[in-house]
């Protein structure tokens, strides 16, 4: 129930007019028994007291009154939640002083309530981020158990693969190390036969000399039996038994000569076949020994690869030991998403109430930024980087809450030619993103847009709409920005 203003100065008035008319009629009665001229007197100037008290009862009551009621209503607009204006001080100095008190009563309310509703609405855009990012998180994470599932049954057949490769290369070990040892013992025989030719080949040679031999002994004989005729042809009739003998023996050394000469033929083929045949098993030894060293190698290559497999056969299964600690981690990983989850959802519930908590309160024009003080702020933050440079500039925004370049719900926002941001004063996430593709509400892409116009007007406003990080409701948003060299300083204010 609202007090009743009128009622209280009325009382205020009486109060101060009872009091003079008490103070009047004391003075009559203290004086009445002096004398009656001095009694009449007394009367009188009582009279004229009381008169006086009377006017400034009226000009007390009035000079306070109205302070009163401006406190009054300070005092109720602040107890319904209005503290958009503060109430001047005036009246005398215990009344200015608590119109003044209600004033800083208000003014910290004010502010308290403006940095709740600032920091209602960071923690409402940190939680939903948090809530996004979990959800990305828990995402990737029920993708990457499914991969690890996947992986494990992959790895299980691969070891049972492996397995089975590790018996098959201890069998082709054993298989390689019995053929070596064949070849090894199929080496010495060629050896031996290529001994053996070389022997044959040794005796043929000889046959050959020996068939010589007897070659030159029937040329002999033949010339003997042609000297026996002759002299048997001198000797006349006695030498003519002596004639048939050296005719038998002449026809005896001729088919000796022939037979010796099929022979050394047949020899000397045989000794040409020989000499082919010795190279042959000369070659087929080379061979021998070559296959030989192959076989080696390949049962010392095959021995490796037994090795080799057994040695992966105890990786694949540390692997896969790996892999079943890596999905109890990612089953874990899944569990805290999800308590982070609930976390994000619960501090977002909390943002939320919080701000209805406060959104009784009126804080009127002063809670948010305006286009002058945004401008404003842009404006101070070129004057900034041209005292102390750019880089100290993107340091002092990037220090958030903590800059010089925050206010309210003002901020600034640093993107450099190439729309990449530099400097963000209420998201550090923001650092090192292309902001080229960042789409307003209606798909603007406000960023490449607001870069265009700083390069070709140097400075301007630009408009487009934002979702409001604690309702979630698309607003207007209007964004002064200037570009006083290589980055885009910009300010912006919901309207």
């Amino acid at each position: 129930m609202a007090p009743n203003h009128a009622g209280m100065g009325a009382r205020l008035l009486g109060s101060f007019a009872f009091l003079s008319l008490l103070f009047a009629v004391l003075i009559v009665l203290l004086l009445a028994d002096t004398g009656s001229e001095f009694g009449e007197a007394a009367i009188a100037v009582a009279a004229v007291g009381l008169g006086a008290a009377i006017g400034l009862s009226f000009w007390l009551a009035r000079s306070m009154l109205a302070p009163l009621r401006t406190a009054v209503a300070a005092a109720e607009r602040a107890a319904a939640g209005d503290v958009s204006e503060t109430p001047a001080a005036a009246g005398p100095g215990e009344v200015a002083m608590l119109v003044h008190a209600i004033a800083a009563i208000g003014e910290r309310i004010f502010h308290a309530v403006g940095r709740v509703r600032l920091s209602t609405t960071a923690v409402a855009t940190a939680a939903g981020q948090l809530s996004g990012d979990n959800t990305a998180l828990a995402g990737r994470t029920e993708a990457q158990g499914d991969a690890l599932q996947r992986a494990a049954s992959s790895m299980e057949e691969l070891t049972a693969t492996v397995r089975h490769n590790v018996d098959n290369a201890r069998q082709a070990n054993q298989l390689a190390a019995a053929a070596s040892g064949l070849a090894a013992r199929g080496g010495e025989v060629v050896g031996d036969v290529v001994s053996t030719m070389r022997s044959i080949q040794d005796s043929s040679r000889k046959v050959v000399d020996i068939i010589g031999v007897i070659d030159g002994i029937a040329f002999q004989t033949n010339i003997l039996a042609l000297n026996a005729a002759v002299e048997a042809a001198r000797a006349g009739e006695q030498g003519r038994g002596f004639a048939v003998v050296a005719s038998e023996v002449r026809n005896l050394a001729q088919r000796s000569a022939g037979a010796a000469k099929e022979i050394k033929a047949l020899i000397s083929d045989s000794v040409d076949k020989v000499e082919s045949g010795s190279k042959l098993v000369d070659e087929a030894g080379t061979t021998i020994n070559e296959v030989v060293t192959s076989v080696r190698q390949v049962a010392e290559l095959v021995h490796d690869i037994t090795t080799a497999s057994e040695e992966q056969s105890r990786g694949i299964e540390d692997i896969n030991a790996v892999i079943i600690d890596i999905e109890a981690a990612t089953a874990q990983n899944a569990a805290l998403v999800a308590s982070a989850s609930k976390g994000a959802a619960h501090l977002q519930e909390q943002a939320e109430m919080l701000a209805q908590a406060v959104e009784g309160f009126q804080l009127g024009a002063r809670e948010f930024g305006n286009a002058d003080e945004a401008a404003a702020m842009v404006r101070r933050a070129v004057a900034f980087a041209r005292q102390r440079g750019t880089a100290a500039l993107i340091d002092d925004v990037n220090k958030l809450g903590r800059g010089s370049f925050i206010d309210r719900d003002l901020y600034l926002s640093l993107y450099s030619a190439e729309c990449i941001c530099v400097a963000h004063g209420a998201n550090p996430r923001l650092l090192g993103i292309d902001g080229g593709s960042f789409k307003d509400a209606d798909g603007k892409l406000f960023i490449a847009e607001m870069v265009r116009l700083a390069h070709s007007a140097g400075s301007g406003w630009i408009q487009y709409k934002w979702s409001h990080p604690v309702t979630k409701k698309p607003l207007v948003k209007s964004t002064y920005f200037e570009m006083p060299g290589d980055i885009v300083i910009a300010c912006g204010f919901y309207k």
